[in-house]
């Protein structure tokens, strides 16, 4: 009896460990996401999206010391690159040449995240006129936090209100409630994800949503909101499934929006600041990454249509075996 009481005792204890030995946090970087899905659980699971060519979000930065240029005129001095301030707080070297310049022998430390003097679309000069974030959602949950953007400052949450309401809050403590309920495009054809597009100007100090075919109102904020924090997104205590998140720094126009509403039907799409098909992530807690159920679907097509295949070629050969029995059959009797 103390034997079976002990068994029973460790069974279960087993149990409650291995429901709640999740891996501490996984992820990758620089990958193609395109076709896939995250699951996320509402308690316990949290998924971080940034950019590839930056540090993964809470890590470390390494600075290093950068060699001084001697100076042909000034022995003892040294010239160093250019580098301008982007609104991502980190230092970014210009594309002209290299300065020659006259100064006090010093040494100069830089965070390892300085970039090269080639632009590319992903680091653009520093903009401010505002920030868009588009995309596709699963979920029966009536309320509860969507995303943080740049969690750690100037923050910009989204959640849901409600069944056609959202509630947008940035800098922790303007709110602006959002019902994108007016029809924009009559012609597109529903599906099971949710899209949404939420675009803020930061030059007019406006802030729009958008919901599948409808939008909200445009709206005036309270206090100005300009964009400049970290180029992180963050879904926590979100339950669902998410998938085709897109980042841009600029407001959306009405016709990029469908793009994307569209998922690319009428024009192709793909994120300034963040993309679907080239992104990092770090995941942790109750997350599940898999197929998209239009992939799951395909795949299932694909299959069915080899096995189709392989039917239609034995049926013949069943066919052929079966005449040339019949004709010997009948040869016999005669």
């Amino acid at each position: 009896m103390k034997l079976l009481f002990f068994l029973i005792v460790t069974l279960t204890s087993f149990t409650e460990r291995s429901l709640h030995a999740w891996p501490d946090s996984t992820g990758a970087s620089g990958v193609n996401l395109n076709g896939k899905m995250f699951t996320l659980s509402g308690y316990y699971g949290r998924l971080t999206f940034y950019s590839p060519y930056e540090m993964p979000p809470g890590a470390s930065s390494t600075s290093y010391q950068t060699t001084g240029y001697t100076d042909s005129a000034s022995t003892g001095y040294t010239s160093t690159p250019s580098y301008t301030q982007t609104n991502t707080g980190t230092a970014e070297m210009s594309t002209h040449k290299l300065k020659t310049t006259t100064l006090k022998p010093t040494t100069h430390h830089h965070r390892y995240t300085t970039r090269s003097s080639t632009r590319y679309p992903w680091s653009t000069a520093p903009s401010i006129r505002g920030v868009s974030v588009c995309l596709r959602y699963i979920t029966d949950s009536q309320g509860g936090s969507i995303f943080t953007l740049s969690p750690s400052r100037q923050s910009l949450r989204l959640e849901v209100g409600g069944l056609q309401s959202y509630a947008l809050s940035f800098n922790s403590y303007n709110t602006v409630f959002l019902q994108p309920y007016l029809k924009l495009w009559p012609y597109l054809t529903p599906n099971m994800w949710t899209s949404i597009c939420l675009t803020v100007d930061s030059v007019k100090g406006v802030v729009q949503m958008f919901k599948n075919s409808n939008m909200s109102s445009r709206k005036l904020l309270n206090n100005q909101y300009v964009w400049s924090g970290d180029r992180v997104i963050d879904f926590s205590n979100f339950e669902g499934q998410i998938t085709d998140v897109q980042v841009w720094d600029f407001p959306l126009r009405y016709q990029e929006v469908l793009y994307y509403m569209s998922s690319g039907g009428y024009g192709s799409y793909q994120g300034s600041v963040l993309s679907w098909s080239y992104i990092s992530y770090s995941q942790s807690g109750r997350t599940l990454l898999e197929d998209g159920y239009q992939l799951q679907r395909e795949k299932l097509n694909h299959k069915q249509k080899h096995r189709n295949y392989l039917k239609r070629e034995f049926k013949p050969k069943k066919l052929f075996l079966f005449e040339e029995r019949k004709r010997e059959q009948w040869e016999k009797e005669m």
